[in-house]
């Protein structure tokens, strides 16, 4: 019977955590375990965390500092190959799953006879609407597959985020792990690109879940507050990262990614327009040279 564990990465939600365990316990299909990566958080998530220690299907692991998205998702990969599990059902602690969403992700899988690289939900906010940040890059091939498709529901995909996807971790052997130098943003969508070239993945309409964020609209680095805006750095050293690795249109897109932020920021922003375009330039300097090599996970050898 393959082994599964839906891996949750937290830092500092704990209500949101809460929630989303509540969640994940309270699934239909309930043979699978669940990882809890905490990226060290300072509010009382790891005393939170006592409540389930008596709770065999529930592990938690403190990472001791702050890895980010990028670092808490490679460190829970890591861990899931390493434990020897088949499939890894990967989400933020803001992802709130529906009662059926992990069912039909599994049921999805036998369907495909377990050709694929990853399953991803429907990402639904919390009125029911579309989330807009988490849409799916759909393969610009999809319709070769279409007929034998229609009935499973599904479309083939490039890439997705990491707000509920079912990761086949035969192919995580293969390509690797997410880079955990990438902190935060497009790691989602550079790992499951990778994972996409191996074998493909694929969008499941009817397996749905809610991504509670504050809000539907997000930021873009025009209007990001203040607080927020040395972020971006991360946002466009790793688009310029992500564009190498495709190279082509990749790149020129880049280049008009670019220029169009300096544009809305010049045309948009409030405050700090000068530190916003530079935060932008540094991410882009700091883009030409980064390279990381992709790291590796293996399953533990039993004694």
């Amino acid at each position: 019977m393959s082994k599964i564990i839906a891996l949750v990465v937290t830092y500092n939600r704990k209500a949101l955590l809460k929630e989303n365990i509540e969640a994940l316990l309270a699934q239909d299909y309930s043979n699978f375990d669940i990882l809890i990566v905490d990226n060290a958080s300072t509010d009382g998530t790891k005393e939170f965390m006592e409540k389930y220690k008596e709770n065999k299907r529930i592990k938690y692991e403190n990472t001791g500092a702050n890895l980010g998205g990028a670092g808490g998702f490679h460190y829970g990969l890591k861990k899931s190959v390493e434990l020897g599990y088949d499939y890894c059902w990967l989400m933020d602690d803001d992802t709130i799953g529906k009662k059926d969403s992990l069912k039909i992700l599994v049921e999805t899988a036998k369907e495909l006879n377990n050709n694929f690289s990853y399953l991803c939900s429907y990402v639904e906010w919390i009125d029911g609407t579309p989330c807009k940040m988490n849409q799916v890059v759909e393969d610009k091939l999809w319709f070769n597959e279409a007929d034998k498709l229609a009935d499973k529901k599904v479309l083939k995909t490039k890439s997705c985020t990491f707000v509920s996807v079912f990761i086949n971790l035969e192919i995580t052997k293969k390509v690797g792990l997410p880079v955990r130098q990438m902190f935060i943003y497009g790691d989602d969508h550079e790992y499951t690109t990778r994972l996409s070239k191996e074998k493909p993945g694929y969008f499941v309409f009817e397996s749905r879940v809610v991504h509670k964020m504050g809000s539907n609209q997000g930021y873009n680095i025009e209007d990001i507050p203040r607080e927020r805006i040395s972020r971006y750095f991360y946002d466009s050293r790793n688009r310029l990262y992500r564009a190498k690795k495709e190279g082509g249109r990749e790149i020129i897109g880049y280049f008009y990614w670019l220029l169009t932020s300096f544009g809305k920021i010049l045309a948009k922003s409030k405050n700090k327009r000068m530190y916003r375009m530079w935060v932008i330039i540094k991410g882009f300097v700091a883009g030409l040279f980064f390279n990381p090599k992709i790291e590796y996970a293996t399953k533990r050898e039993e004694n």
